[in-house]
């Protein structure tokens, strides 16, 4: 090697162990920086506190004892101050079925999935039991119908039309007498 080749060597060798040396003195810096940041908090969207506001009566509507209509029953109850929430607990109470002289409409082990209002419709979503356990006729299905759409007309005054849904998801009929895959209207149904 001739002396200028030498120095030529020396220098990209020294360039490299530069670089090298940056790099390191670089990821230690880092490190240690990183090291005493805290981690990064995602925040997590609060759910709304149930809070109640007392109790109210509502109006539930049952099946009257010889089958010609529909009963109205009073009961007291804890009021949410979230009006989705209201909803929800009067139609678990109409769902826990009657106490006294008159019948349930609903049928055994139906459940209420949720309830929400949107504007002026409310929405109900009831357990698969709502349809897969409804075995009567027109008459029984207009009543179960009734039933749910009065005590939500009875109890909420601004919603001009309820939606049934079972699991989620709108159903051509419970019983096949009566189209329910379009919000009902709550004048139709008194």
């Amino acid at each position: 090697m001739d002396r200028k080749s030498s120095s030529s060597f020396y220098r990209i060798l020294l360039i490299l162990l530069l670089i090298v040396c940056a790099v390191l003195v670089t990821v230690i810096v880092m490190s240690r920086r990183g090291a005493q940041l805290p981690e990064p908090v995602t925040p997590t969207p609060e759910r709304p506190v149930e809070t109640e506001t007392g109790t109210k009566t509502v109006t539930l509507y049952f099946g009257a004892p010889d089958g010609s209509g529909l009963v109205e029953v009073n009961r007291e109850m804890p009021v949410p101050s979230d009006p989705s929430a209201l909803l929800a607990g009067v139609m678990r109470e109409l769902a826990s079925g009657p106490s006294g002289k008159v019948v349930a409409v609903l049928p055994s082990g139906t459940q209420v999935r949720s309830a929400y209002i949107s504007g002026s419709d409310a929405y109900v979503d009831f357990s698969s039991e709502l349809k897969s356990g409804f075995s009567g006729g027109s008459t029984e299905e207009y009543l179960l119908i009734a039933s749910i759409v009065r005590t939500v007309a009875e109890n909420f005054p601004d919603i001009s039309r309820v939606q049934i849904l079972v699991e989620g998801k709108t159903v051509d009929s419970l019983g096949g007498h009566y189209e329910i895959t379009e919000p009902l209207p709550v004048g139709e149904w008194e």
